[in-house]
């Protein structure tokens, strides 16, 4: 991978990566063009209140309060709201660093509750109507990591949490697990899609995406020990990653070449005022 720009946050906050982009073989492109507010319809909140977060303080937080109708960013990078607003990890994002590093506060309301889609896109309408946000998908075949069942089958235990009936977008610390201690994750209802996500945010696992290739449904509870240290050998905090997904939960993780849609940001500005 190219140089990008690492903006790494403790596990107060999120892990997020901006790439400047992998080498691959392009396969196609189409063009996301900025859209006036108008195109979008009922796909934007009711009311929205976009601040720049000029603290200076460690820590944020980006979640999607209950009712299904709400999204509230503190102190946050612009850069994971894009994460959410388009579903992608932080290897699939590419654009100017200084303005996806900088900092929000975000507070917006739908007129009544949505689905997680509906969520996504009215994302989407509020980074083009504030920051006249535009981008264009890439589609390149690179190197991959695929998660997959090992050899004698899942250690997992499934998860005894009902579903949520109304589930907030993907977030980067909702999939990613609770740390315990240093090398030391716990997750609870984690489905593997989200699992994937996680683990392509992990330093162990370098500068490639992970896909679910597990072929399992629901949710699971599990945890999982590991060397920080994204260096093979395992050490004293325990072994590699590859090493403990396999050994511990029955998963594995196989190198492969697959199509992958990287976002590449074309224009942002400053918010516009409220």
């Amino acid at each position: 991978m190219e140089a990008g720009i690492v903006d790494c946050l403790n596990a107060s906050t999120a892990l997020f990566v901006i790439q400047a982009g992998m080498r691959g073989r392009t396969i196609a492109a189409s063009l996301l063009l900025f859209l006036p507010p108008a195109f979008w319809g009922q796909d934007a909140f009711e009311v929205a209140s976009v601040r720049p977060n000029r603290t200076g303080t460690r820590g944020g937080s980006l979640e999607f309060p209950k009712g299904g109708d709400r999204l509230a960013m503190t102190n946050m990078p612009l850069g994971a709201l894009i994460l959410v607003a388009y579903d992608i990890t932080v290897r699939q994002l590419s654009g100017p660093g200084e303005p996806l590093s900088g900092k929000y506060d975000i507070q917006a309301k739908a007129a009544h509750p949505v689905s997680p889609a509906e969520m996504r896109r009215m994302i989407q309408a509020l980074l083009a109507e504030r920051f006249r946000f535009a981008a264009h998908w890439e589609t390149k075949e690179v190197p991959v990591y695929s998660l997959a069942v090992a050899k004698g089958g899942p250690r997992l235990r499934a998860s005894s949490e009902p579903q949520a009936a109304n589930a907030s977008p993907r977030v980067p610390l909702r999939a990613a697990g609770a740390e315990a201690g240093s090398g030391h994750l716990v997750f609870r209802n984690e489905s593997m899609s989200d699992f994937a996500w996680a683990l392509t945010r992990m330093a162990g696992i370098g500068d490639r995406v992970v896909v679910d290739n597990t072929g399992l449904a629901g949710t699971y509870d599990f945890e999982l020990t590991f060397a920080r240290d994204p260096a093979p050998p395992a050490t004293a905090e325990g072994p590699s990653i590859f090493s403990a997904i396999q050994e511990q939960l029955g998963l594995r993780l196989d190198s492969r070449k697959a199509p992958v849609q990287f976002l590449v940001v074309d224009h942002i500005e400053p918010p516009a005022a409220n």
